[in-house]
């Protein structure tokens, strides 16, 4: 039966008054009240519905096992600003704001999108839980064919694209379109092999470059046959490969599955993300973050070879403890995880307390850099190396990209134009175990916060780096320099694959001056770990103190050709360095560089 929107206020007052009697708690049981909403749409029932529950009511909002459907059209919407993705006017189907304890159970049910919509919003907010249920698009933000042609006297592929994708063909280009929104430009792209179901054996030998990607020449051969005229890097990609595209930077990041700003006490668990058009779960400026059983997979049947568009999991500039156990994640087009803070720049000292910074990385536009209180450390721009520690007393936005902080001590003499910020109150500890990642462009994991890191029982195998530490200001702007960090008992199985030159655990802090006796990274312990990969080199570091790799047991597989001869391990410009005790299950000894 379909409802108009407005008739839900109606009903509310008899769905609120199902309640667990001496619990505590609200039980919001719509089992119910089948009959009373639209499953082919549950965005405006679900609006209403939040609209009508006081914020520190403790609800639990419980869905009968079935299939339910959100739109855009009736969901709440606003202008909304999402770090490492891109703002703009955007739609939720569960607007999460302002709630002191709520959880959304869905009793195995799958949630499935259309168009553009985040579906869960949590948003100042204590003690969330989301459990037990599946989120997918009914047409993803994705396209994908299969190559079964190709012609290196025209540089041409021909591909075959399924039924479930969406696109159109118009004057000699295919647009991706579908649902209320379109994509023009095919943009970022990659190569999957179906036969191991992960991004392709040097698959950055297949990519289209900027700007070729932005002007594809298309001609239909038949019916979902397509002929791709185009450039790629070294080679065509092989028939039977699966050719890729999600469209273009700073615009193909627009509906993450979860975003939590300013949230603390959360927990999702036995959640499974099929897709997303951007992160599967982004936190910012929240605290006490659980990722139990959350699995980032492809369905099962699919002709899919993409999860979400970018990582599994993000966390930036939180606090307390990020805990990720027990989780899968394959197919993204980014990492499983990863945790850092974010450095600004210094642009203007206006006052001798004071000083302009801006937000330089485009998708973090809008970022809440601080808060009154926190303390914030400068960096040099050049070593990254902390040179000061302030106090907030203060912070006003100007606009998304600059703001202006106020400090309770003069800054005079001790920073200048072109040095960082980094607030050091906004890092959370991070245990990552009993994980798997798998088959997914990027890296598995990065690390950057100075809290303690442990990283043990997961299962690695991606086409880059699996681990990587990595402060820059050059790009991401990614703060977080380590200092208590446990790597142990993990599986690394045959990673970077994908064509480039990357180790297994890549230690590489972007300084463009290194200073004798002050390393930027401390304390990293890898033991125990069992290394089984094709290529050579599992670890490379520079700027690093205190680094231990021992009790390793390293294995050289033949699932793929190698394609370097680099060192085993690689160290520069590290002090405290010991390698001991390193099962090495091949003749000869284990190469080392060091510098």
């Amino acid at each position: 039966m379909k409802l108009n929107p407005h008739h839900w206020v109606v009903l509310l007052s008899v769905l609120l008054a199902s309640c667990a009697a001496g619990s505590g708690i609200r039980i919001i049981d719509l089992s119910d009240y089948q009959g009373r909403y639209d499953t082919t749409d549950m965005s405006p029932f679900i609006r209403t519905l939040l609209e009508n529950t006081a914020g520190d009511d403790n609800v639990k909002l419980v869905f009968p096992k079935g299939t339910y459907h959100f739109w855009p059209e009736f969901a709440a919407g606003k202008y909304h600003s999402i770090t490492n993705h891109d703002n703009g006017y955007r739609h939720f189907a569960f607007p999460l704001t302002e709630r002191r304890g709520i959880e959304i159970d869905g009793s195995g049910s799958e949630f499935i999108f259309h168009g553009r919509i985040i579906p869960f919003l949590i948003e100042h907010s204590q003690r969330v839980t989301l459990r037990n249920f599946t989120v997918d698009w009914e047409i993803p933000f994705t396209l994908e064919g299969k190559v079964v042609a190709t012609d290196t006297t025209t540089s041409s592929v021909e591909i075959e694209i399924p039924d479930k994708f969406g696109y159109t063909f118009e004057n000699n280009k295919l647009i991706m379109r579908a649902e209320g929104w379109e994509e023009r430009i095919l943009g970022e792209n990659i190569v999957f092999d179906p036969r191991t179901m992960a991004t392709a054996y040097r698959s950055d030998d297949y990519y289209i470059p900027k700007p070729d990607n932005f002007d594809i020449s298309v001609s239909e051969k038949a019916p979902g046959r397509y002929e791709l005229h185009t450039r790629f890097v070294r080679a065509l990609p092989p028939v039977g490969s699966v050719l890729t595209f999600k469209g273009v930077f700073t615009q193909n990041r627009h509906s993450p599955a979860i975003h939590a700003m300013a949230a603390s006490e959360l927990l999702v668990e036995d959640v499974t993300i099929h897709h997303c058009g951007g992160m599967g779960l982004i936190a910012e400026k929240s605290e006490n973050i659980t990722a139990r059983r959350l699995r980032v997979v492809l369905r099962e049947g699919s002709p899919r070879m993409i999860t979400t568009t970018a990582d599994a999991t993000h966390f930036c500039n939180c606090r307390g403890t990020v805990l990720v156990e027990k989780c899968v994640f394959e197919n993204m087009l980014d990492d499983a995880t990863n945790v850092h803070g974010s450095y600004v720049r210094v642009t203007e000292v206006p006052a001798s307390d004071q000083v302009i910074a801006r937000i330089n990385h485009p998708q973090q536009a809008g970022y809440e850099f601080a808060d009154a209180d926190d303390e914030i450390d400068v960096v040099d721009g050049q070593t990254l190396l902390t040179k000061h520690s302030l106090k907030v007393k203060k912070t006003e936005r100007i606009n998304e990209h600059y703001i202006r902080l106020t400090f309770t001590t003069p800054v005079t003499g001790k920073l200048a134009p072109g040095d960082g910020l980094e607030n050091m109150t906004w890092y959370p500890e991070l245990i990552f175990r009993n994980n798997i990642v798998r088959n997914n462009r990027a890296r598995s994991i990065l690390i950057s916060t100075p809290r303690r890191v442990l990283v043990e029982g997961n299962t690695f195998s991606s086409m880059m780096s699996a681990i990587l530490f990595e402060g820059d200001m050059d790009h991401w702007y990614e703060s977080g320099a380590v200092r208590d960090v446990t790597i142990r008992n993990n599986r690394f199985l045959d990673g970077t694959y994908g064509g480039a030159d990357f180790p297994t655990i890549y230690i590489n802090p972007h300084q463009k001056k290194m200073v004798p006796g002050k390393p930027y990274e401390r304390n990293i312990t890898i033991e125990n770990n069992l290394f089984r990969t094709f290529n050579e080199q599992l670890l490379r570091a520079k700027s690093v103190g205190n680094l231990i790799f021992r009790g390793n047991t390293i294995e050289l597989s033949e699932t793929y050709k190698p394609y370097n001869n680099l060192p085993t391990i690689d160290i520069r410009n590290s002090e405290g360095v010991i390698i001991e005790n390193n099962r090495y299950n091949k003749s000869g000894k284990i190469k080392i560089a060091q510098n």
